[in-house]
């Protein structure tokens, strides 16, 4: 089921709609147990469904309060009914910081806490529970309790309706960079979130691990005499040794199964180099200079760049120590990098790619996750423990985005990025395990920290600029150019051009009309002389006719489509009697039909009429039978030669005086 039969099947079954919103907001309320429902995520996506439909959406919101406040009613009674047994639950006695940190809130907040807690996802389900273990009045807690659903069910709810609606305007804008903005956000959250979680849970448990492991290490004389100086408890470092020496660990096991099993495996790697092949279709022109700043911002001169300056830094601090760790970790991560490099070469062969995409491990993201993830091993040492994971988080988030942006240019594969993981991390653990262990207070830390990410932003506006033009020329997408003859185009040939502009979105957005065999300057002269014209094009530079009182079809404009990664070379358009327009878009193939070397266009052609969403901004909506009426204007408007193989099919059009 795609999104539009979930349209069409809610606006068949709305009850089945409200009971589900019901019974979601009850568990993701109910005591305990919304802590594993992802609600919000789920109510997001009911919205999303409804779309903006006031009548519906407001009989949804009131299911959900209604959900949301038996969930919340029955917690309270819990807590009131067993509050003398709930420490001793066995979910709880295993996770006491999520009573901990309910009770805490709510002796900060008092009553307050149960209007709050509602926007606080970790805190949603406990604190109904805790406010009746601790006797809370019910004449207090329930009038904030329903208050408190029935703002917050809509407020869950419309994020998802407004999405819903704009999903024909985000197809207008641009389909592929509305799902480059999802995989982006939706990854940078997942990071984020899981990092929090590894580290949280890694820092609860660490004192735990760090017994065990001296006490065993005493039991082994020889062992404790090489390791147990390490974990000794009471050193300052220990904690941060544990943690590196588990990195260390996982690192070294993923990258020697990997390469164990790699003769054996070449398939799964070949399927890599593949999969990173895909990183065409999520292209966009509207995209593509944000991620090559990303890229150029992590390139090679501006890590250079970083390397000396923290060196330089060091040696004005006579940090001797820590300059000897920082240059072994940058200089010789690169050769391992190097080294393991050649080493995938010759297990498993080098596939044919441009630049760096045959790279296993991706050296550039090697030597990136080593110049900022050893900075912030260096400089988070000298922080408060819950100030620490705010500088590993923002490491991590950028490591992230720029993993996703050597992807999307092709410059590495999913292989690659996980092998240059591997390797980064693993270096990372044993010089910083060397570090830790040798390591002195380290001066002017917040100082240190201010000149690298200066450091980092001048050198980026300085390299950025220069290299901007040559690295867009580098990872520019162009269409390969063949030939073949109108006999053969006819004959089946055109079966070799693309049928769609886009593996995104419903077929019938995507889908190309029509094969035309003409050279553009006679297309456009043709179609001029039947009454299309240049549209104006909309942009952020001509916003007032987007968000004038009443669309005026005329003045109104057309977003930009992409194909390839490129958007469309010709773009004319023809008012209608009604109101609206026929518009036709056209991208060049590739294909030169010889003899002539004439070019066939791949075209799309629509239907559209100007409608206002939200009540402030308009914009053009596709007509549900527009694609049809469309292709006979551009019949009556071009009497050329017209050949459509099958029914469904593209047409084949040419004119007779081009292609004979």
């Amino acid at each position: 089921m795609d999104f539009q039969d979930a349209l069409q099947w809610a606006a068949q079954n709305p009850a089945w709609l409200l009971g589900l919103g019901f019974l979601l907001s009850f568990v993701e309320a109910l005591a305990l147990v919304g802590i594993f429902v992802p609600g919000i995520l789920l109510l997001f996506m009911l919205g999303a469904v409804v779309g903006w439909n006031p009548p519906v959406l407001a009989a949804l919101s009131a299911a959900v309060a209604g959900g949301a406040m038996l969930g919340d009613g029955l917690s309270y009674w819990i807590g009131l009914r067993y509050r003398a047994q709930i420490h001793c639950w066995g979910l709880l006695r295993r996770n006491p910081h999520w009573l901990g940190a309910g009770e805490e809130f709510f002796f900060r907040h008092g009553g307050r806490g149960v209007f709050i807690a509602r926007f606080i996802g970790p805190l949603r389900p406990v604190v109904p529970l805790v406010a009746g273990s601790l006797n809370m009045p019910p004449s207090m807690f329930v009038p904030r309790m329903v208050l408190v659903c029935l703002i917050w069910a809509p407020l869950m709810l419309l994020p998802g309706a407004l999405f819903g609606e704009s999903l024909e305007l985000a197809a207008e804008f641009g389909g592929r960079l509305t799902l480059l903005l999802l995989i982006v956000v939706g990854g940078l959250w997942l990071i984020a979130w899981m990092t929090r979680g590894i580290y949280e849970w890694g820092a609860r448990r660490t004192p735990w691990w760090i017994m065990r492991l001296a006490r065993w290490l005493r039991q082994h004389p020889r062992l404790g005499r090489w390791f147990g100086g390490l974990v000794e408890p009471g050193r300052r470092e220990v904690v941060g040794v544990i943690i590196l020496g588990l990195m260390l660990v996982i690192s070294l096991a993923a990258l020697g199964g990997a390469l164990l099993l790699a003769p054996f495996s070449t398939d799964a790697w070949e399927a890599g180099f593949r999969f990173s092949g895909l990183a065409a279709s999520l292209r966009s022109h509207f995209a593509d200079p944000v991620m090559l700043v990303v890229w150029l911002a992590g390139s090679i001169q501006v890590l250079g760049t970083l390397v000396a300056l923290m060196a330089l830094g060091l040696i004005l601090l006579r940090q001797w120590n820590a300059l000897i760790h920082w240059l072994l970790c940058c200089v010789g991560g690169a050769l391992l990098a190097l080294l393991l490099n050649a080493l995938a070469g010759v297990l498993l062969g080098r596939p044919d790619g441009p630049g760096s995409v045959a790279e296993v491990p991706s050296i550039l993201f090697v030597l990136v996750t080593l110049v900022f993830g050893f900075a912030a091993l260096l400089l988070a040492r000298e922080f408060r423990p819950r100030r620490r994971k705010w500088l590993y988080l923002v490491v991590v988030l950028w490591l992230g985005l720029f993993g996703f942006a050597e992807f999307y240019f092709a410059n590495a594969t999913l292989n690659g990025l996980i092998a240059a993981l591997a390797l980064a991390g693993g270096w990372l653990a044993v010089t910083g395990i060397g570090y830790r262990s040798r390591a002195q207070a380290l001066p002017f830390a917040r100082t240190l920290l201010l000149v690298f990410v200066a450091g980092w932003l001048a050198a980026s506006a300085v390299i950025v600029p220069r290299m901007y033009a040559a690295t867009a020329e580098r990872f520019r997408l162009d269409r390969p150019e063949f030939e073949m003859s109108i006999e053969a185009w006819r004959n089946g040939g055109w079966h070799q051009l693309p049928l769609q502009r886009s593996r995104i979105g419903a077929p019938q957005r995507v889908v190309f009309d029509v094969q035309l065999a003409s050279t553009a300057s006679a297309l456009i002269e043709s179609l001029t002389e039947a009454g299309f014209e240049q549209p104006p094009v909309s942009g952020w530079a001509r916003l007032e006719p987007l968000i004038a009182a009443e669309p005026d079809p005329s003045r109104l404009g057309h977003f930009g489509r992409d194909f390839a990664g490129q958007p469309q070379q010709i773009m004319l358009r023809r008012a209608l009697p009604e109101g609206g327009v026929v518009l036709l878009r056209g991208w060049d193939s590739g294909l030169r039909l010889v003899p002539g070397e004439i070019p066939v266009w791949l075209i799309q052609v629509r239907e559209l009429v100007p409608v206002r969403r939200f009540g402030f901004f308009n914009t053009w909506s596709e007509q549900e039978r527009g694609r049809e009426r469309a292709l006979e204007q551009l019949q009556a408007a071009l009497d050329w030669h017209w050949l459509q193989p099958e029914p469904g099919l593209p047409w084949l059009v040419y004119p007779a005086r081009s292609v004979r």
